[in-house]
């Protein structure tokens, strides 16, 4: 045989070993082993889509009464699946004890989330968020943790200091450090609770405004499960709230879409979390959101206002803000203002339309 025709089935037979060998690498894949000489592509996080078709799950607020929220349920035609409540705070073994709220929910299905103080509300007592941060409080969380494993609630979502944007709470922070050290200590504290490895912690400012940057008190996002916004239908921008007398239909619904691009357009309003929540790979929560009739007080509610309710629902419904779970506030606060959607007739209907 000549070298030439030897040169040719040579040739021939590497083509073949080749495409046989690609075909079961193809079919294979690499070992775990295998050095492919390149580190992996990294690839996208996921989210689990919700358990059923409509969106975000779907929490209320009705005090500590599984009564009530088997009402809200039977009246959407759907289950709720969250439940907010908050214990009494007056004390550090009311923080650490909350019995009532334990015992309460204990034989129910729903997830609770608790609104967690920071600091008891006493004034006698000497404390601050300085001492948290040096672990001074911690043998209290613990205590609240140890409970909640007891209690069958090992998966709560607790709202550790819901809100510090506010002046009006106790825990409302001076010193950046003193707040991120504390928090930080309440929750490495709380997760080290043999069977309280589940809990999970929403930082929750309230939405709004233009000056006071919640951010600089961001905890890390090691210490964070979600990023939870309050949000209710108040505005004090121009041309919003309170109506003017003799205000009639498109009069009101003016003022309210421009009380709602103040909601979420504002410097820290709804769009600006979102936003937030997502350079941090965080779901939002919504762990209060309501209408509020403010007629008794200054006004400066929108009180029973549909386009609130469909506008949230927008919000909730789109996946770009990955709404974890939501909860409306259906509580009538006295002095403070009502909440309830069984006032607001016109609202009622479009958030069961919405929800239902």
């Amino acid at each position: 045989m000549s070298r030439s025709r030897v040169v040719s089935l040579l040739a021939v037979l590497l083509v073949v070993i080749v495409a046989v060998a690609a075909t079961v690498y193809g079919l294979l894949g690499p070992s775990d082993s295998e050095n492919t000489g390149s580190e992996p592509e990294p690839q996208a996080a996921t989210t689990a889509a919700p358990a059923d078709d409509r969106g975000a799950r779907i929490g209320v607020f009705r005090s500590t009464s599984p009564e009530e929220v088997q009402a809200f349920g039977d009246w959407l035609g759907r289950d709720v699946d969250y439940v907010i409540d908050f214990s009494r705070r007056s004390s550090w073994d009311e923080i650490a004890n909350p019995y009532d709220q334990l015992r309460a929910w204990q034989e129910h299905d729903y997830r609770i989330v608790y609104g967690l103080a920071m600091l008891p509300e006493d004034k006698n007592l000497k404390v601050s968020l300085a001492a948290g941060a040096e672990g001074k409080y911690n043998r209290h969380y613990r205590q609240l943790a140890e409970n909640l494993v007891e209690y069958g609630q090992e998966d709560a979502i607790l709202r550790l200091g819901w809100e510090f944007n506010l002046g009006t709470w106790r825990w409302h922070p001076g010193e950046r450090e003193d707040f991120i050290g504390y928090w930080r200590q309440v929750v490495t504290t709380m997760r080290s609770v043999p069977g309280a490895e589940g809990l999970e912690f929403d930082w929750n400012p309230s939405n709004g405004g233009n000056r006071y940057d919640s951010t600089r008190f961001y905890p890390g996002d090691g210490f964070v499960d979600y990023v939870g916004v309050d949000v209710y239908d108040i505005s004090w921008a121009k041309k919003t709230y309170p109506y003017p007398a003799e205000c009639d239909a498109d009069c009101r619904l003016a003022r309210q879409k421009r009380a709602w691009q103040d909601t979420y357009n504002s410097k820290y309003g709804l769009k600006f979390w979102s936003q937030f929540a997502a350079r941090h790979d965080k779901p939002v929560s919504l762990p209060e959101w309501g209408l509020w009739d403010r007629t008794l007080t200054d006004g400066h509610g929108g009180g029973d206002n549909p386009y609130f309710i469909q506008r949230m629902h927008e919000f909730i419904d789109d996946p770009v803000n990955n709404v974890a779970y939501q909860a409306y506030f259906q509580y009538d606060v006295g002095d403070s203002g009502n909440h309830l959607l069984s006032s607001m007739p016109d609202s009622q209907a479009v958030f069961l339309e919405h929800f239902g």
